[in-house]
C-alpha cells in the first residue's frame, strides 16, 4: 500500500496549540514536540498534571532562566494552573480542569491525549465542528496529522512516516538516519551550500542548474564508503570532483509549477 499523505513542515511558534492530557501520553505529545520544536506555543487542559511532565517542563524552564521576555498576547480570562517558558521563546501554559469543546476555539492544532476513549472522541468531535486539525492518541483513523518520527542535523530536518503501519520501522530508520549523518559535518555541509548559493550570479535557472551539478557529487562519496575532508572543505571537495552520475539533473518544480530552490 502506498503513504498517500502529504508532509508538511508547521511553523508552531506562529500557531497555537492544544494539548488535552497531562499524564502519561501528554508527557510523550509534549515531549516530542518541544524536542522539535521548543519555540512551540501549547494550551494544556487536564484536571490534572503527571510528574514526569511537571519535571519536563520545569527543565525548559530551568534552561530559560529568566532571559526570556514576557508574551505580548492578550492575557487568558482564567488563571492557569501552571505556565513555563523555553530558551527558545516557547511557552506551555496548563488549565487544571477537564476539557471543553469552546477550548478548540482559539487554536489551530489540537491533541487529544488522554486514556479515555469518550475524552478523545469529544476533543476529536469539538475539533472537526470547529474545523481544526486534530491528533486523537492511538486512534489513526481519527488523526489529521500525525507525530512521526524526526532527524534533526543543524537546518536539516526529515520527517518519518509509514502511514501508522509500522512506528518500529520509522523508529529504527530514524535511529539510523541519526548514525548517518553526522551533526557536525552535515550542519557544515549546509552551511557552505548556502554559502555557495548565496555567490551565484546569473538568472534564476543558471542557479539552479549550477546548485544541481554541485549538490550531484556529493552523491558520488558515498557509494565508495566514507571519506574524511579537511575542515569546511567538504563540499568544495565534491563539488570539484569529476560527476560520475551524469549530467545535472533539470531544476525541480514543486506544485504549482516553480522551480524549487529550498
Amino acid at each position: 500500500m502506498d503513504n498517500p499523505l502529504y508532509p508538511a513542515f508547521f511553523r508552531l511558534d506562529r500557531l497555537e496549540m492544544l494539548v488535552v492530557g497531562a499524564g502519561q501520553v501528554g508527557e510523550e505529545k509534549l515531549s516530542f514536540i518541544l524536542k522539535s520544536s521548543p519555540n512551540a506555543r501549547v494550551t494544556v487542559v487536564a484536571p490534572w498534571m503527571g510528574e514526569e511532565l511537571q519535571q519536563l517542563l520545569d527543565r525548559y524552564a530551568a534552561e530559560a532562566g529568566a532571559q526570556v521576555p514576557g508574551d505580548a498576547v492578550e492575557a487568558p480570562a482564567e488563571t492557569p494552573a501552571g505556565r513555563w517558558r523555553t530558551a527558545a521563546g516557547g511557552r506551555v501554559t496548563w488549565f487544571r480542569r477537564e476539557f471543553h469543546p469552546d477550548d478548540v476555539k482559539a487554536v489551530d492544532l489540537v491533541i487529544a491525549a488522554t486514556n479515555f476513549h469518550a475524552v478523545n472522541r469529544q476533543v476529536w468531535e469539538a475539533a472537526k465542528a470547529a474545523r481544526r486539525l486534530a491528533n486523537i492518541a492511538d486512534t489513526p483513523s481519527l488523526c489529521d496529522f500525525y507525530l512521526g518520527s524526526i532527524v534533526t542535523r543543524g537546518p536539516l530536518k526529515v520527517a518519518i512516516s509509514t502511514n501508522g503501519q509500522s512506528p518500529t520501522f520509522a523508529k529504527r530508520f530514524r535511529q539510523w538516519l541519526e548514525a548517518e549523518l553526522p551533526a557536525a559535518e552535515t550542519t557544515e555541509l549546509i552551511d557552505n551550500l548556502k554559502l555557495f548559493r548565496d555567490r551565484l550570479t546569473g538568472d534564476f535557472r543558471t542557479k539552479v542548474r549550477e546548485l544541481n551539478t554541485l549538490t550531484s557529487g556529493l552523491l558520488a562519496p558515498a557509494r565508495s564508503g566514507p571519506r574524511r575532508c579537511p575542515p569546511g572543505g567538504c563540499l568544495l571537495a565534491a563539488g570539484s570532483e569529476p560527476n560520475d552520475l551524469g549530467p545535472a539533473s533539470p531544476p525541480e518544480l514543486d506544485g504549482s509549477g516553480s522551480e524549487n530552490l529550498n
